[in-house]
């Protein structure tokens, strides 16, 4: 048997993690191709089978169960061993660049760099929140949370999950609206059309707030003026809303943690980029709507 690879050990843990060869690959940032092919290459070290590919998909084998235990651990101890050589290394310090949705800004990036500044204190955050996508490869920031089904093909990163969204309303509101016919707030479009989540679930709906801003949207939906459809994370933690029973809700959306593949070496970027992809995995449920607060 041939010494391990670690990087392919690598890609056998997040198969093993995510269920499946086409889920690993999306949160590894790369295609189904590379991580079948990573763990091909560590069968072949082994002498042995980790999985078995049937009809249905991907199989683990009792070889492969045996070492799943051995190759977190393994993992943990290797990342343990990087933080802490980065942590002593120079190269911690400097700029880091983050653009985010301003959304998502108190409640999923301020605590990750709270923690982070107390780890590394010379690494400066210059934090970024925009509606509009920044142009990573010019440079105009480091790393980026996008919700997007289709990241960049210059781009590298980490898929976290599925944004989930549904329709919220203040719970004043909920007490007075006409159930056919609420108040209900969405974006700026022409001034005529209406999303399809007000079609779908309110078709006698004729007019509706309209802004350019999610943010600006939260607080109307937060002050009673509507209806409107929100990230889980913003409207399952808001204590004026609650979710409203409706037939359709939009599908979800998938989150990446990105950054231009130039600078997937940079100590600070790459560590800071690493306590935010850990972060974001503990609050999954929140980001997938698995936390609700049904009316």
């Amino acid at each position: 048997m041939h010494d391990l690879n670690w990087d392919d050990l690598r890609y056998f843990i997040e198969a093993v993690r995510s269920g499946n060869v086409s889920e690993a690959g999306k949160r590894l940032g790369v295609n189904q191709s590379t991580v079948s092919r990573r763990i091909a290459n560590l069968e072949s070290q082994l002498g042995k089978t980790l999985f078995d590919r049937t009809a249905k998909g991907w199989v683990i084998t009792p070889t492969g169960e045996k070492i799943v235990e051995f190759a977190e651990e393994m993992a943990d101890s290797v990342n343990a061993i990087q933080r802490k050589v980065e942590f002593d290394s120079k190269e911690v310090s400097g700029l880091v660049r983050l653009t985010v949705s301003d959304v998502c800004v108190k409640r999923f990036v301020l605590p990750v760099i709270r923690n982070f500044k107390q780890a590394h204190p010379d690494v400066d955050i210059e934090l970024i929140a925009a509606e509009e996508e920044l142009n990573l490869a010019a440079r105009e920031a480091d790393i980026a949370i996008r919700a997007t089904n289709t990241p960049p093909p210059n781009l590298v990163g980490n898929r976290i999950g599925t944004l989930a969204s549904h329709v919220y309303g203040h719970a004043e509101l909920l007490q007075n609206m006409t159930p056919n016919n609420p108040p209900c707030i969405t974006w700026i479009g022409d001034g005529v059309t209406m999303p399809y989540w007000i079609r779908k679930n309110f078709p006698k709906l004729k007019r509706a707030y309209r802004t350019n801003s999610a943010a600006v949207m939260f607080e109307m939906c937060k002050a009673g003026l509507g209806l409107a459809l929100l990230p889980c994370p913003l409207g399952d933690e808001a204590d004026e809303l609650a979710r409203i029973p409706v037939e359709y809700i939009e599908p979800g959306i998938d989150v990446w943690v990105l950054g231009h593949v130039d600078l997937r070496t940079t100590a600070r970027v790459r560590i800071f980029r690493d306590h935010l992809v850990e972060y974001l995995t503990r609050e999954l449920d929140l980001l997938e709507g698995r936390k609700p607060r049904v009316v």
